[in-house]
C-alpha cells in the first residue's frame, strides 16, 4: 500500500513536470493533448491502478521530455532508485540523459555527478572515480562534491597517498578535514612500519602531527616504532605526549610505557608520572598500574593503600576486581571461598562490557578502532568511563 502511495505521487510529479514544460511549446498542446499523450497517462494511470508503479514510471520517463522544467524531475527519479537500491535503473536514466545533445553544461555536469554516485553505489568504483575526476577538473560549481566523493572511494580502496592528495585539495577550500589527514599519514606510518622501513615512517608520523598535533594515534605509532627500534628514551616522550593530547588514552599507552621504563631502569619516574596522570585522567588502569609499582616499590601493603584509598572516591568493577586479586593472596579458608564467588561476578561483568565507544553512532566493542566500523568515522571510537568502564 505505501509503495503504491508512494508510486502515485511520483507519477503525479511527472506529469506536473510534463504540462510545466509543455506551457513553453504552446503551440503543440492542443495536437499532444488530443494523440498519444492522453493516451499515455491513462496508461500510466491504469498501471498504478493495478500497483504496476515500475512500469508506469518507467512509461512516464519515456514520454517526458527534457528541458529546464522537467530536467529535475529525471534527477529526482535516478536519485529515489538509488536510495531504493535500484541502482542499475537510476544508471539507466542517467545514462539516457547523459546521451542527449540538448543538455546546457551545468546539467551534463549535474547528471556526471549522479552517475558518478550511481556507480560508487554499485561497487563500480573505477568508473565512478573517472567521472569523479573529470567533474574535479573540469567543474567549479560540483568540484567539492565529487573531490568527496573520491575521499569515499579511495578510504575503501585503501589508497592512502591519493586520500591525502584528496584531503589538501578540500582543506584549501575550507573543508575542516586534519584529523582525517593526519589518519591517513598514520595508514603510510603503519605500513612502512610493517615492512621496516622506519625512516619513512617517521616521516609519515612527522606529517600527522604537523597536520593534527592532538593526533593521539601519531603518538602511539610512534612509540611502537621507537620500541622496535630499542629506543626507549623516544619511545617514552612519545607516549608521555598523548597525556597532553587526550588524557583518556593513557590508559592504551600503559603496556608500552612499562616495557620502556623497565629499559630504562627508571621505575621512581614512572610513578611519578602515572600520580600525574591521575590528576588529568583519573582512570582506573592507571591507579592498578600504580598500585603495582607501589607494591613493588613500597611492598603489597602500600599498593593496596593505594587501590582501596581510589575505589573510594571513584568505585569501579575493574578495580573491584584488582583488590579482590590482591586480599585473595591473603585470606585463606572460607574467606578465600567467599572472595572467589565475589571475583567470578565481577569478571564476569568485566567480560561482558565493551570498553570502547564511538561518540558519533553508539558503536561499542573490547578493541579500538581509529575508524568506527558502523558510522566510518575518524577518531570518535573512545575509550568508555565510569563504574563500568575507566
Amino acid at each position: 500500500m505505501v509503495d503504491l502511495f508512494v508510486g502515485i505521487l511520483l507519477f503525479v510529479a511527472i506529469v506536473i513536470g510534463w504540462l510545466l514544460g509543455k506551457t513553453e511549446r504552446k503551440k503543440s498542446v492542443a495536437v499532444e493533448a488530443a494523440g498519444g499523450v492522453g493516451k499515455e497517462y491513462y496508461d500510466g494511470l491504469n498501471l498504478l491502478l493495478n500497483e504496476k508503479q515500475d512500469e508506469a514510471v518507467d512509461l512516464l520517463l519515456k514520454t517526458l521530455d527534457v528541458n529546464g522544467d522537467t530536467f529535475e524531475t529525471h534527477i529526482v527519479m535516478g536519485s529515489l532508485y538509488r536510495r531504493r537500491g535500484e541502482v542499475d535503473r537510476s544508471i539507466r536514466i542517467h545514462q539516457d540523459l547523459l546521451a542527449r545533445s540538448d543538455l546546457t553544461k551545468a546539467q551534463h555536469a549535474a547528471v556526471k555527478l549522479e552517475l558518478a554516485r550511481d556507480y560508487l553505489n554499485a561497487g563500480v568504483l573505477d568508473r565512478s572515480e573517472r567521472l569523479l575526476k573529470e567533474i574535479a577538473e573540469e567543474d567549479n560549481l560540483n568540484q567539492v562534491r565529487a573531490l568527496e566523493y573520491l575521499l569515499t572511494i579511495y578510504e575503501q580502496e585503501r589508497e592512502w597517498a591519493p586520500c591525502i592528495e584528496v584531503a589538501e585539495k578540500l582543506i584549501n577550500k575550507g573543508k575542516p578535514l586534519q584529523v582525517k589527514m593526519a589518519h591517513y599519514h598514520c595508514e603510510l606510518a603503519e605500513q612502512n612500519l610493517k615492512m621496516g622501513d622506519y625512516v619513512q615512517s617517521r616521516r609519515e608520523l612527522k606529517k600527522a602531527l604537523q597536520v593534527d598535533k592532538y593526533c593521539v594515534r601519531a603518538s602511539m605509532v610512534l612509540a611502537e616504532l621507537e620500541t622496535e627500534a630499542n629506543n626507549p628514551k623516544e619511545a617514552v616522550k612519545a607516549l608521555r605526549r598523548v597525556l597532553e593530547q587526550d588524557p583518556a588514552f593513557v590508559p592504551d599507552t600503559l603496556p608500552l610505557l612499562l616495557v620502556n621504563y623497565e629499559k630504562l631502569g627508571n621505575m621512581n619516574d614512572l610513578s611519578k608520572y602515572l600520580f600525574e596522570c591521575l590528576e588529568k585522567s583519573p582512570a582506573i588502569s592507571i591507579v592498578i598500574e600504580l598500585s603495582n609499582l607501589v607494591a613493588r616499590l613500597e611492598g603489597d601493603q602500600a599498593g593496596t593503600y593505594v587501590l582501596s584509598e581510589y575505589l573510594k572516591k571513584r568505585p569501579s568493577v575493574k578495580g573491584l576486581d584488582r583488590l579482590i586479586s590482591l586480599q585473595m593472596e591473603r585470606a585463606g579458608g572460607e574467606e578465600k571461598e567467599n572472595l572467589a564467588i565475589l571475583q567470578a561476578f565481577t569478571q564476569k561483568l568485566i567480560k561482558d562490557k565493551p570498553i570502547y565507544r564511538c561518540t558519533d553512532c553508539g558503536f561499542d566493542g573490547k578493541t579500538l578502532h581509529w575508524k568506527c566500523p558502523t558510522c566510518k568515522t575518524w577518531g570518535s571510537v573512545r575509550p568508555i568511563q565510569g563504574v563500568e568502564g575507566e
